[in-house]
């Protein structure tokens, strides 16, 4: 977590972009979005609440298009060159070997900016470009604190203290709120889950429903990492990555540095 200054840059896609915001909001934090779109045609329409949420928080919504413009697939490239414009340096979380990702990777380097890149799997389709990124002199991040120290202006503030007081507070709730707790939260889950299929069209079975209960029970106590999930739980990285997606958008969880989740 930053302690000071530091203002977020992306666009508003449904996925890591809408997460990055949320976050920062939520630490009444600065952020900034990014439109491939005029300001009275919002996409996607999902977020038209984030972008409200954006103005009314001291934030900013940026547009190179006239107010009624729709949203191509051409924008969004164009788009990416003012995200990485304006930021002192960009985190590829994942990139194919050709995206819209790696083209914003492309502009940083050609505005002399930092480009900080997670590594993958070898094999993996989503990392083919972060791993070329890291091959060309990409700076590698296995932890928040790699970037905070790429920048002598920023400050960090350690994750563990947070995780302590997460873990402090829940072991002093009494078994019976505890308990309570935990079905009040599956009750809530299922009723986003159903949102989620409803607005987004997501196929979530009865199985999937069950993986998302196990993993939130599991991240409820503790931190924990997705290896430490798998083995745990012996459900697939793929439909584990998804779950933790589905509960960190709807803010039951979120990521901590080193790669682990905690309740939120």
């Amino acid at each position: 977590m930053v302690k000071q200054g530091i203002t977020i840059v992306s666009g508003m896609a449904i996925g890591i972009d809408s997460i990055a915001h949320k976050a920062v909001l939520e630490e009444h934090g600065n952020t900034i979005a990014v439109l491939p779109c005029g300001l009275e045609n919002i996409y996607p329409e999902e977020n038209k609440k984030l972008f409200q949420d954006i103005i009314n928080n001291n934030g900013l919504v940026l547009s190179e298009y006239p107010p009624k413009k729709q949203a191509t697939s051409k924008k969004f490239l164009e788009r990416n060159r003012i995200v990485s414009g304006l930021s002192i340096g960009v985190l590829i979380v994942e990139a194919m070997h050709r995206s819209g990702t790696s083209v914003t990777a492309r502009y940083a380097i050609e505005q002399k900016r930092k480009v900080f890149v997670p590594p993958h799997e070898i094999g993996d389709k989503n990392g083919v470009g972060t791993n070329k990124l890291l091959k060309q002199g990409a700076i590698i991040v296995t932890k928040t604190k790699d970037i905070i120290d790429n920048f002598k202006f920023l400050k960090y503030k350690d994750m563990e203290e947070i995780k302590l007081n997460c873990e402090k507070k829940f072991k002093n709730i009494s078994p019976i709120d505890k308990k309570q707790t935990q079905k009040d939260s599956k009750i809530l889950i299922n009723k986003k889950i159903e949102v989620l299929k409803n607005k987004r069209k997501l196929q979530i079975n009865s199985k999937e429903t069950n993986d998302l209960h196990k993993i939130y029970e599991l991240i409820e106590n503790t931190a924990i990492t997705i290896d430490e999930i798998q083995e745990k739980t012996n459900i697939n990285i793929s439909k584990i990555n998804n779950c933790l997606f589905i509960l960190e958008i709807e803010g039951y969880i979120k990521k901590v540095a080193g790669g682990g989740y905690i309740c939120n």
